[in-house]
């Protein structure tokens, strides 16, 4: 019988949680990471005993973690989150600027193309990618440095990239959604970002791939719209 895996982050720690497919009783395991809030908890699509945990706490700061054993055990892997050159600034509640500054990962985001490569949505809003399971992160800086950069808030959260949606025909394409920012299809390479919102930077969107390889990107503000690829207009 098919077997079915919840993975939980709450603001006391991460819990497992599995059951056959009738789910009518569940084995609960954890907490993990007693007393610290998990941001997100992903499992990886080419191997369901490999995760990844965000830890953030007021004592401790942010801490990612990797699991190999389907969460018995965790290995604390790497936490240097360093903008690429010079961060830039971006516009507060107040429309004043300030500086971007790196506060904890919202997301994190295992390839289905690739095991060991992983991409972390971070506040303020960045993204970065792994190649080697969590050890090391470098930015892609493209996304921060588009055009419409200086133009992004934060919503009532933070300014947190907190969707990651990786095309899955295209490994160097990927879908990204910032509170208040909006949406962008976004890429490894500079030239590849592009918004995806309705006329304007700075909306709290959330984005959802529905479909296969020839699918599409939903992309939902308060009403949702549906991008078909590549995602030029949207269709409510």
């Amino acid at each position: 019988m098919a077997s079915t895996r919840v993975l939980v982050g709450t603001r006391k720690g991460a819990f497992v949680l599995s059951s056959d497919e009738a789910r009518q009783e569940w084995t609960v395991q954890g907490p993990q990471f007693l007393g610290s809030e998990i941001y997100h908890l992903k499992g990886s699509p080419l191997d369901p005993q490999r995760l990844y945990a965000s830890q953030s706490s007021g004592w401790f700061g942010q801490v990612v973690h990797r699991s190999d054993d389907g969460g018995v055990t965790w290995e604390t892997v790497g936490n240097d989150f360093t903008y690429d050159g010079v961060p830039g600034k971006h516009q507060w509640y107040d429309g004043t600027l300030r500086p971007w500054e790196f506060t904890r990962v919202w997301h994190l985001e295992p390839s289905r193309h690739d095991l060991d490569t992983v991409y972390a949505g971070v506040e303020d809003a960045a993204l970065f990618r792994s190649t080697d399971g969590g050890h090391t992160w470098s930015e892609l800086s493209g996304l921060r440095r588009h055009d419409t950069g200086p133009q992004w808030q934060p919503g009532a959260g933070g300014m947190c990239l907190h969707t990651i949606i990786e095309h899955p025909g295209d490994p160097a394409r990927l879908y990204v959604a910032i509170s208040a920012a909006g949406a962008v299809r976004a890429g490894h390479a500079r030239r590849a970002q592009r918004p995806l919102n309705h006329r304007r930077a700075g909306r709290c969107l959330a984005a959802a791939w529905a479909g296969g390889v020839g699918g599409r990107v939903r992309v939902r503000p308060p009403r949702l719209r549906r991008r078909d690829e590549p995602g030029h207009r949207g269709a409510r």
